[in-house]
């Protein structure tokens, strides 16, 4: 039976000269556990900025403080996955980070149509436009300031499949905001959260995924620059 073929010579030496000494990474979980310090300070800073939302007490804990738990708790699981793909070799793989996402879509309408049910919330004209646009920015806005500490936590990492990375922690992040900024927004009409919050969530992860695929060019292009280099 033939054994597995040799590296090429330029492959050895060009992997043999990029070696240097790092310091060994915390386990994905203690990484994001620096989301810790950014919920409360984000929670404080929405609650600060305005009036509570009016229908909390017909909401009750469980569908008001307990909405924004579990987003948090969801939010900072995909943020989890993320720091996890970001280590080479190490990530739970492609199929297990869709997955979660899913689950964590699935959350976020269901908690929706929870809180819809419990509460008719502020009425407004136009569901689609009223503040709307306001949702989308603030909450993506909130999402942004945690998805830059992830960011950098996950370039740090070196990581192979930075794509799945950044979208993941985007999604999470994002997750996050509108979890937080549900302390706030007082309508609940489906269309209203699922278009403009769901938008803020979807919109972080694009820009998650868009600082992936920036990640993966880099390198690709760096290695190219270095081939080039050996061959000349």
């Amino acid at each position: 039976m033939n054994g597995p073929a040799p590296l090429p010579p330029e492959l050895r030496q060009l992997v043999r000269s990029d070696l240097r000494p790092v310091r060994p990474l915390a386990a994905p979980a203690r990484r994001a556990a620096v989301l810790l310090v950014w919920a409360p300070v984000a929670v404080t800073l929405v609650l600060a900025t305005g009036p509570a939302r009016p229908d909390a007490a017909e909401l009750g804990w469980l569908l008001s403080w307990g909405v924004v738990l579990a987003e948090l708790v969801a939010g900072a699981g995909l943020v989890t996955l993320a720091l996890g793909e970001a280590v080479p070799g190490r990530g739970a793989g492609r199929q297990a980070g869709l997955i979660a996402l899913a689950g964590a879509a699935t959350l976020f309408v269901v908690l929706a149509v929870l809180v819809r049910g419990a509460s008719a919330g502020v009425p407004v004209p136009n569901p689609l436009l009223t503040h709307g646009p306001a949702c989308l920015t603030l909450s993506g806005l909130i999402g942004l300031t945690a998805l830059a500490v992830v960011a950098v936590l996950i370039f740090r990492s070196n990581p192979l499949r930075a794509s799945l990375a950044g979208l993941l922690a985007g999604a999470g992040t994002g997750l996050m905001a509108v979890g937080v900024y549900h302390l706030d927004c007082p309508v609940t009409h489906l269309a209203h959260v699922l278009v403009w919050h769901g938008g803020a969530i979807a919109l972080l992860a694009l820009l998650g995924l868009g600082f992936g695929l920036g990640q993966e060019f880099i390198e690709r292009r760096r290695m190219e620059a270095r081939l080039a280099a050996r061959n000349t």
